[in-house]
């Protein structure tokens, strides 16, 4: 991801927590404010960031879901020699 992209949606992120904010504690005057910089930098970003940011969103989640594979396998394998262990265990009480 870019790092213009990153910081803008930092930016967001904390227009988003202030707005909020706002309403909780009441401060109906100031979100106006708020929500047209907000609404500013969403039509600043680039649609090439989007899609930059859904490939690397796709490439993460194919790295996961690789990564949980692998730990799956690991899993198994432990069980595996888990049941080996006690079947040699409950041999040698016998």
């Amino acid at each position: 991801m870019s790092e213009e992209l990153k910081l803008k949606l930092e930016e967001l992120e904390q227009l988003s927590i202030k707005i909020s904010d706002n309403i909780s504690d009441g401060h109906y005057d100031e979100i106006v404010q708020l929500d047209l910089k907000r609404q500013n930098i969403i039509k600043s970003i680039n649609p090439n960031h989007a899609i930059s940011f859904k490939n690397e969103i796709s490439n993460l989640l194919k790295t996961n879901v690789s990564q949980v594979r692998e730990v799956e396998k690991n899993i198994s394998k432990f069980k595996g020699n888990t049941n080996y262990s006690l079947e040699c265990f409950a041999a040698y009480k016998k």
